[in-house]
C-alpha cells in the first residue's frame, strides 16, 4: 500500500490551486532552458462572487474548479448563462476557486491572448465521430533520475459536436473521468472508457513517438514543480511553514479543515 504524505497532497498533488502556483514558480526556473509546463490559463484565488467577471474575460466558456476535489468531482463547465446561472445558485463546501480557459471544439473555446486551444480529438469512427481523450503518463523516480511507469488514456461517454445546442451536457464530451456515483451514494468505474497501452484500442487516439516525449517531460516536469514547492513549505528545522501556506492559499474554510 503506497500513501502520498500529507504535504505531497498540500502542495499540489491534491490541491490545484498550489499545483497552479507551483507550475508558474517552476516555469520561471525553465524559460531560459525552453521548457515549459503547459496549463490552461487559469485565474486562481476566485470568490464565487467573482467567477461571473472572469467567465465573461474568457468569452462566455471557462471551466470552475474546486481546488480540493478529485475523481472529476468539484468541476463546473460553463457554457451559457444557463449553467452560470445554475453554478451560482449553489453552495460550496469551500470559499475560493480556480477559473480555466475551456478547452472544446474549435468553434466553442475560450479566446485568449495566446489564441484558441481546441481538442483534436481521436481518430474519427465509423460513423465521423471524434471523442476527447487525455493521456496519463505515470512515472517513478530513482537514484539515477526519472523513468516511464504506465501510460493509458480515457476517452469522453459522448462524442465532440461541432455545435452547441443543449441536447448533450458539455460534461459528457469533455469529462474523461471514469468515477461515477451510483444512485445508492457509492462509487464505480466505468472501464469501458479505458484505454490500454497494450490494446488494439489505443491506436485511435492517433499519437506518435514525439507526443509521448512531450507526455513524459511535462510529467516529469509537473512532479518536479510540486516537489519543490512541498519542500518550500517546510522550514530548515522541518515543520510546516504554517503562515506561508496561508498566504498562498487563504482559503478559511480550507485552513481550519487543515487544523482540526
Amino acid at each position: 500500500l503506497i500513501l502520498n504524505p500529507v504535504l505531497a497532497c498540500l502542495a499540489g498533488g491534491r490541491n490545484k490551486m498550489l499545483a497552479s502556483k507551483a507550475y508558474d514558480l517552476y516555469n520561471g526556473e525553465l524559460f531560459p532552458y525552453g521548457l515549459m509546463i503547459e496549463t490552461p490559463k487559469t485565474i486562481r484565488d476566485v470568490s464565487k462572487a467573482e467567477v461571473p467577471l472572469w467567465l465573461h474575460r474568457f468569452g462566455g466558456y471557462g471551466v470552475v474548479k474546486n481546488p480540493y476535489s478529485n475523481a472529476g468531482q468539484g468541476v463546473y463547465i460553463i457554457t451559457n448563462e444557463k449553467e452560470l446561472e445554475e453554478f451560482m445558485n449553489q453552495e460550496y463546501e469551500y470559499d475560493q476557486f480556480i477559473v480555466q480557459s475551456l478547452i472544446g471544439n474549435y468553434r466553442w473555446s475560450t479566446f485568449s491572448e495566446a489564441g484558441v486551444f481546441y481538442h483534436v480529438g481521436t481518430m474519427p469512427n465509423k460513423k465521423n465521430n471524434i471523442y476527447v481523450a487525455d493521456l496519463r503518463f505515470m512515472v517513478g523516480s530513482g537514484p539515477e533520475g526519472f523513468y516511464p511507469l504506465a501510460i493509458y488514456s480515457r476517452r469522453s461517454k459522448v462524442p465532440l459536436a461541432e455545435k452547441l445546442d443543449g441536447s448533450v451536457s458539455p460534461w459528457d464530451m469533455l469529462g474523461t473521468n471514469l468515477s461515477f456515483k451510483k444512485p445508492d451514494g457509492t462509487w464505480d468505474t466505468d472501464s469501458s472508457r479505458l484505454l490500454l497501452m497494450d490494446r488494439k484500442d489505443f491506436n485511435i487516439l492517433g499519437i506518435g513517438l514525439d507526443d509521448l516525449i512531450d507526455a513524459y517531460i511535462q510529467t516529469v516536469l509537473s512532479v518536479i514543480a510540486i516537489d519543490k514547492m512541498a519542500k518550500t513549505l517546510i522550514n530548515s528545522k522541518g515543520k510546516f511553514r504554517k503562515k506561508l501556506f496561508r498566504s498562498l492559499n487563504g482559503d478559511e474554510k480550507l485552513l481550519q479543515e487543515i487544523m482540526e
